[in-house]
């Protein structure tokens, strides 16, 4: 069917799914000045009430068809239960049109998390789903963004316990998946095994006390003292 232009709105989570490529746009834009719409790429609404019609597919060609000057645009009106199978429909479009990046995997991975969390009770919420279901969540978010679910499990690494600078080298493309966890886990490895402050001070003074004893040993056997006579001496000795 046919739907005036200005009538689709656009709003999260749905647009922020995906980025509009500017080299893709200006060909697709290229492309409706030329021919018009494609109807066999019609665009895909949800009939949300009091909001009207939420765009859930198709951010591009909307945008192009603007540029283009086309008043009408071809759409398909569909209804989800929720809006995570809504976000879950957004996001099979795509995949099944190409290979998503890592990037895009990353902030779909986000959304749906945070979807899933918000159906939880309050007591059980945490960051990108860290107390879900963690075997579930996983194949089911893998099975979404068709990747394997371990790499699902390294993304939940990245986002819980990267530093900033890792996240944002992600953000900018500077960085892999791959890459950043293997960093975030020698990270927290190297912290693991470094010895806290007061088990570093309890470690000096007990060197401390050690090299006291040895001192206090040698002047007692240098005075003619014997080792039971030493051992006594410790024995009854008030730190």
């Amino acid at each position: 069917m046919k739907i005036i232009t200005d009538e689709i709105k656009t709003r999260s989570p749905y647009k922020d799914l995906f980025a509009i490529k500017s080299a893709t746009l200006s060909a697709i834009t290229k492309s409706m000045k030329k021919d018009g719409f494609n109807e066999a790429e019609p665009l895909v609404y949800w009939q949300i009430d009091s909001v009207g019609h939420v765009l859930v597919d198709g951010h591009t060609r909307l945008e192009a068809a603007k540029q283009a000057g086309l008043q009408e645009v071809h759409a398909v009106r569909m209804n989800f239960d929720n809006e995570l199978k809504a976000v879950e429909y957004a996001i099979s479009r795509q995949k099944n049109r190409r290979n998503l990046t890592e990037l895009e995997i990353v902030n779909c991975m986000g959304e749906l998390d945070k979807l899933r969390q918000a159906g939880r009770p309050s007591k059980e919420l945490a960051p990108h789903g860290a107390n879900l279901d963690t075997g579930k969540s996983s194949a089911s978010t893998a099975e979404a963004l068709g990747i394997s679910q371990r790499k699902v499990e390294r993304i939940r690494t990245v986002q819980d316990y990267a530093t900033p600078e890792v996240k944002e080298a992600i953000q900018s493309g500077d960085m892999s998946i791959n890459k950043a966890y293997n960093e975030t886990q020698a990270r927290r490895k190297e912290e693991k095994e470094e010895p806290k402050d007061e088990e570093q001070g309890e470690e000096e003074r007990g060197i401390i006390l050690n090299d006291y004893a040895a001192q206090i040993v040698k002047q007692l056997k240098s005075k003619g003292c014997t080792s039971e006579e030493v051992a006594y001496v410790f024995s009854i000795a008030k730190y």
